[in-house]
Order: C-alpha cells, then structure tokens, then sequence
C-alpha cells in the first residue's frame, strides 16, 4: 500500500507544481497523508522562491469529523454540508477529492463535480477506483462490475484522465477545468436558408492517407457527391506522394474531380480557388483555412481529446490543452457526426453545428445468402494498440469463452501487425487486408466483437451489421446514433465482463438469435445508406454556401 500512496502522492505533487494553487480544499475520509504533502510542497516552494505567497488549504472530513478542528495542518475542517451548501462556500484555486464518486450514485456525483466548477480557478482532481461501489450490492465487498465513470459519462466536460495500477485495483485520475465562459461565434447562428437549385464545386482537404474509418467515410463522400453530379477537388500537402487518394482506398480517378498535391512549404490557399465550399478533414487545418473568402467546414468525427485522453498530463494552463480550445473556436463551419459530438462541442466550446451521421455503402456491405462455415467465426477489426479500442477486454471474453468448452474461430483485421500473449487462441490475422477483403470477412463471420471504451460514431459495428453479421458491443456513446439493444446488437455497460461474455455465448450456441440480429442490422444499415445520407450533406452544405453568400451581400450593400 505504501507504494500505492507514494504513485497517488506524485500525481499530486505534479498538480501542485503545475497549477502552484493559493487555496486548495481536499475532499476526503483520510488521515492527514495529503494535507502533509501538500503543506510539504508549500513550504518547499516557498523555500525555492516561487510565488506562491501564504496558502489557505482547507478540508472536508468524509471520516465524520475524526480529524480534531485544532489540526495544525489545515486551517478550516468542515463536514460535508460545506460541499452541499454551495452558494456559502468559498471560492478554491484547486478542489482534491478522493474516493468519494466511488460512493455515490453516479448522476448524482456528476452534479456535485458541475456544481463544484463553479467554485474552482483551476481544477477538481478526483481519485476513484475503475470499479465503484454497487450502492444496491450485500455482497462482501459491494463492488459493481459495471465502470460508471467513464469518459462517455462524463460527455461535454472538460476534462482529462489518467489509469493508475495499484495493489488494490486500477484506479482514475481524472482532472475536470472550469467553463471557459465562451460566447456564441456569428458562423453558428446559421438561419435556414432555401435550397439552391445548382450543383456545387467542394475542394476537400485530406489531413493524411492512412487507413483510419475517418479519412474512409471522406473518400466515400467525395464519391458519392461526384456521382451526384457535384465537382468534387481533392488536396493533400505531401513532398511524399503523388497523388490524393490513398493506395489501399477503392476509390478510382473518376471518382473525383481533380487530385492537387500541394508541397509541405506551400499554402493550401495558394492552391485552392474557384469552388464553393472548403471540406476540412483535421482541426488543426482549420486556422489556416479560415483565413480564405470561401467558407470552410469541418466534419467533426470525434478524437481521443474529446474523450479526455491526451498523451502527457493535463493542467489547467497546460499548452497542448489550451491549442485545442484555440482550434475548436476557430470561425469556421462545424458538422457534427453525431450528438455525441454535438455534445462535446456545445459543452466545452461552446460551438453549434449542424449533425450530419456516417454513412455506409450498404451495396460494397452485404450479407450472404447463407454462411458457411463449419463452427461459428468471431470477428475483431481494428488496430491492437489503440487502448481505447478494448481489445484487451475482447481477448478476454474470448479467453474465457474457450475455457468454457466453446469451438469457434477469431479473425482479427488489422491495420498493424501484433502478438498476443494468449496465442492460445489461434487467431487467424489479417494485416492491412484491402476493402475488399475486408467487406468479405464482415459478411463471412457470424458474430463482431466492438469493445470499445469510446466511440464518436464507429464504422465497424454498421459495417458488421451491413453485412449480414451479429453484433456484440459495449455501450461506448456514439454507438447508440444506431444501435437498437436486443433487436439489431446486443449492448453492455463498460466493464460488465459477465454480461457481455453471457452475450458472446448467447450468439455462439444461438444462430437464430444471430439471424435475428444480423436481419435487424441489415436493416439498420440501410438506413444509414448513402442514398439516405448523402442528401443531408448536401443540405448542409447548401445552407452554409447560401448563407455565406447572402452575409457577403448584405455586407457589400451596407459598405
């Protein structure tokens, strides 16, 4: 355990190094342990010059006041009415709680953490345990096998987390920033606008060309809107290729209008002119665009950030964090993939957009007439390394599923190659496989596996379901614009290892029920078919064109 306090208690140092708070109030059933590392740290500082000037570093005992009011260490003790009776409470530079979410019901932590921000300059940095308590539980530990605090959960938040591996368990780190008080940017307040009876000339900007489900659904779009009969121009900035679309894409010469390779030291507006439209494929290419007379739109589809994960640690004044928020209030257009995203941009930047869904080319997916395969075939697609994807937790299932006694196959596409630990499993890779391959083992396997943490709106599962096959998910947030729990997939809550293994030997034993769900999936799929899509694009691009144009009017008359 004392290694596990010495991990917690660097995470806290670093804070206080970071954010150098004057007033910090621990929220807490523990002895003094942080109050003496943080009087430590004050004190440290202090002696190394750094203008921390006098701290007030306050306290509220969860331990039902076992700590005497006279402490030396803290200088305010108060029970929990203080957290509660926010409108007498103090303002704080930095609010600590530990283990105190893992005791509450789960909406009602989230309201006390919203609440809380109202209070803090800087940051509330929370401490609880992957697994929190089942409040309703007599077991002997009371612990629930579902992962209430997640980042799905805590969706239009600012904030970011880290996982922490100790003796007792894997714990959440998880630092939340105050609303940064944005107000609405003009670009948002679009007003309908009537329908504009002309095809349009769209110049898309393409961040990269490796194999991602976002750069996947803007070459299909690009292909659809050119067989709609738009002029579709596609730019790449790369001293590296010499053409646009991307090798392992199906996408043909004729599926675009023109492809412009513009070299690393040149100027995306020194090449791109003439069109209606500007179709940003990344973030952080929207600053550089905006700054043309042509409207540019970005196509939000959801990045690990907006789910809190970033690769170092995050503070308040940290750059990294503060960069993002600079992109994301950049005037320009913004679609979003779904109300998962819509979420996110509203909570944390305070931006509009209009929601514009993925879609699928439900005629490229396609289910079999008749599957034949000797035992059931289990599918998994996506990159091993990508923590969030939860193949862990997959091969897991997995695991457990053959030392039930259970025959089946695993095939697992990929677009890097790997190793597993368990290669007991026997299962059969499929490295970088082209799209047609690809579409053939959706439609050749009998139950998709998406494990994920979370999703802004995950192609794999609508392709699974385009394709004639069952499908098996964890509730990751995006998935919900389409999923239909028992009657196109079987859903489960993040964590709920029992529910989801239950679900994977329903499917397995079952082919009625895979039949069942693979129709419904069908079904769904063709819902989301570029046919039905692909107008809403069109929509939402008119609207932006048409209004852009009616402001430069106006602007031009007033002058």
């Amino acid at each position: 355990m004392a290694e596990d306090i010495f991990k917690l208690s660097q995470l806290v140092e670093d804070l206080l190094e970071n954010e150098r708070p004057l007033t910090v109030l621990e929220v807490s059933g523990f002895e003094e342990d942080y109050g003496r590392l943080i009087s430590s740290w004050h004190e440290k500082a202090i002696s190394d010059g750094l203008p921390v000037g006098d701290m007030r570093f306050d306290r509220v005992d969860l331990s039902d006041g076992s700590l005497a009011a006279e402490n030396n260490i803290y200088d305010n003790i108060y029970n929990t009415d203080y957290i509660i009776n926010i409108d007498k409470m103090d303002d704080y530079d930095v609010i600590l709680i530990f283990h105190l979410l893992e005791n509450m019901i789960d909406v009602d932590a989230r309201a006390l953490l919203e609440s809380l921000l109202v209070k803090v300059n800087k940051q509330i940095f929370v401490i609880t345990p992957i697994y929190p308590y089942d409040l309703s539980s007599v077991s002997e530990d009371g612990l629930s096998n579902v992962r209430a605090y997640h980042p799905v959960f805590f969706l239009g938040m600012d904030f970011s987390y880290r996982m922490l591996d100790t003796t007792e368990g894997r714990l959440q780190a998880y630092s939340f920033f105050p609303s940064m008080g944005y107000s609405e940017l003009p670009c948002d307040l679009l007003p309908e606008a009537p329908g504009m009876a002309r095809m349009l000339k769209i110049a898309y900007v393409l961040p990269h060309q490796c194999l991602t489900g976002g750069l996947k659904a803007l070459l299909q779009q690009m292909k659809e809107l050119t067989k709609r009969g738009h002029s579709v121009f596609t730019f790449l900035r790369s001293d590296k290729c010499d053409r646009v679309l991307p090798a392992w894409s199906h996408l043909t010469d004729d599926d675009v209008a023109a492809q412009i390779v513009i070299p690393e030291s040149a100027g995306y507006l020194d090449y791109i002119s003439d069109v209606d439209i500007i179709i940003s494929g990344w973030v952080d290419q929207s600053k550089e665009l905006s700054e043309s007379r042509i409207p540019v739109v970005m196509w939000e589809q959801g990045s690990e950030f907006f789910y809190g994960e970033h690769k170092k640690p995050q503070y308040s004044g940290t750059e990294e964090r503060l960069i993002i928020h600079r992109l994301y209030r950049t005037p320009v257009h913004l679609l979003a993939v779904s109300e998962t995203i819509k979420t996110v941009l509203k909570g944390i930047y305070n931006r509009e957009s209009q929601l514009f869904p993925n879609g699928i080319d439900t005629d490229f997916y396609y289910p079999l007439k008749q599957k034949n395969n000797a035992v059931p075939t289990v599918l998994l697609v996506g990159n091993p390394y990508l923590e969030f994807k939860g193949f862990d937790f997959a091969i897991s299932l997995l695991n457990a599923a053959q030392e039930l006694g259970l025959k089946f196959n695993i095939w697992w596409a990929s677009q890097a190659d790997f190793s597993l630990k368990q290669d007991s499993l026997g299962v059969e890779k499929y490295i970088e496989p082209s799209q047609y391959k690809l579409a053939e083992l959706y439609r050749n396997a009998d139950v998709f596996i998406s494990a994920s943490l979370y999703e802004s709106f995950p192609l794999p599962p609508l392709e699974a379901m385009a394709s004639g096959t069952a499908v098996i998910a964890t509730n990751s947030g995006g998935i919900n614009t389409y999923a239909k729990p028992g009657v196109n997939c079987l859903l489960c809550e993040q964590g709920d290892f029992e529910s989801m293994l239950f679900a994977l030997l329903h499917l397995l034993t079952n082919p009625k029920a895979r039949d069942s769900l693979a129709a419904e999936g069908r079904k769904t799929a063709l819902e989301y078919s570029f046919s039905n899509v692909i107008p809403i694009l069109e929509q939402c691009l008119t609207r932006i064109v048409v209004n852009e144009i009616n402001n430069y009017t106006a602007n031009s008359f007033n002058i």
